[in-house]
């Protein structure tokens, strides 16, 4: 992804004490869905719906956004992560840091600030949820922006989950798979990618460990060199992987998009390979699939290739 746009996207957490407001209890006719969710907000006047995610961002500006995420994990796991010290190791600093109510979920309202490439952004955050799931709520400006960070805090204090309309997260994707191949089930929609493993565990803890794990850039940017792009795209993972060379890099089209599939090995985990295909969008931008699996696992490669094979992009 462009990197200016990764680095906003992963500012997940920290908080923000001083607002002293509780959020609203019904919407008002200002209030808009974020599709794919029961979430409604008032965005702020210069924001539109995003056709790149869930969430709002203004056309002019990509280094501004708010942006909803499931996150599929229990609330009371999730929440601990948003700490100083936890935040601190990803270069973040937790501002403040205040506990909230969400409709009937518990929730944290948070705010920090993150440096990256000769920037440093500003987030505001709301996270929520119960023990099924949890739900991130991010906004995110440049903090020496101080009126449009403003409009922004105004904006996220305006979340209104309503818990009777029913949501299908798979909505907001403009792209989709086909879940009855193989026996790989949908876990949950996270940003702008689906989580799918045969458990419905996270982590799963399956005998093969097959996960599947889809994304799509948050915006459409031109790569000029797509296979060195496929292969340095390995540096980006919490692992450290490398490409399997026996296995090559091998062009690949689906639905009439080229791009590039490979095979890598995990090199701190001992029996975990990885099979990531990349696909490139002509407008810019690309999708991307990744799956891991216990080394040696071919069931688990075929089920993963069967389900990215049906990637179809929506009309």
């Amino acid at each position: 992804m462009i990197k200016r746009i990764r680095i906003t996207t992963l500012l997940l957490s920290i908080s923000l004490a001083g607002f002293g407001q509780e959020l609203p209890k019904e919407k008002s006719e200002n209030h808009i869905q974020i599709k794919g969710t029961n979430i409604f907000m008032v965005p702020p006047t210069s924001f539109e719906s995003s056709n790149n995610f869930k969430g709002f961002q203004n056309p002019n500006d990509q280094t501004s956004m708010i942006m909803a995420m499931e996150i599929p994990g229990p609330y009371s796991e999730v929440s601990k992560g948003f700490n100083s010290e936890m935040m601190q190791k990803q270069g973040m600093e937790l501002k403040t840091k205040k506990e909230i109510k969400v409709a009937e979920f518990d929730g944290l309202l948070l705010e920090l600030d993150q440096s990256a490439n000769g920037m440093v952004f500003s987030k505001q955050i709301i996270i929520y949820g119960n023990e099924k799931s949890s739900t991130l709520i991010n906004g995110v400006y440049l903090k020496d922006s101080l009126q449009l960070g403003k409009k922004i805090k105004e904006s996220i204090l305006t979340t209104f989950v309503d818990s009777k309309t029913e949501s299908n997260p798979r909505d907001a994707l403009n792209y989709s798979l086909n879940e009855n191949v193989g026996s790989l089930k949908f876990k949950a929609v996270m940003g702008n990618g689906m989580l799918l493993n045969r458990d419905l565990k996270t982590p799963t803890e399956s005998e093969d460990k097959a996960t599947l794990l889809t994304d799509k850039s948050f915006a459409n940017v031109e790569i000029k060199n797509e296979k060195l792009f496929c292969i340095s795209r390995l540096k980006k993972y919490p692992d450290d992987y490398s490409v399997i060379p026996s296995k090559g890099i091998n062009e690949i089209e689906i639905d009439n998009l080229k791009g590039f599939e490979l095979f890598a090995k995990n090199n701190d985990k001992e029996n975990e390979e990885m099979y990531q295909v990349i696909l490139f969008d002509e407008n810019g931008g690309y999708y991307l699939f990744i799956g891991t699996y216990v080394t040696g696992s071919e069931k688990a490669i075929s089920d993963i290739k069967s389900v990215i094979q049906t990637f179809k992009r929506k009309k």
